[in-house]
């Protein structure tokens, strides 16, 4: 978050951060055990379009949430290997 504030106008670091961001929610769904459907470099070219990077993101990472339903915050799943 920090780098996003200070270094926005860089325009370099915020592709990074979120090529990284879908990277991670990539490896969430892997270990979810779900089919990784999370693209890093369509999170980072989404951010031209209008910001629709971060709806994609959101979109990915509640599939990650949707995929354990009943569970309340804070308890731990079980994770594929």
């Amino acid at each position: 978050m920090l780098v996003l504030l200070f270094l926005s106008w860089t325009l370099i670091a915020p592709l990074i951060s979120f090529h990284n961001t879908g990277k991670a929610i990539a490896n969430a769904q892997r270990a979810a055990g779900l089919q990784v459907t999370c693209s890093p470099a369509a999170s980072t070219w989404l951010a031209f379009v209008f910001g629709l990077n971060v709806w994609y993101m959101q979109r990915e990472l509640n599939r990650v949430v949707e995929a354990h339903p009943g569970a309340t915050p804070g308890t731990q799943v079980p994770l594929a290997a």
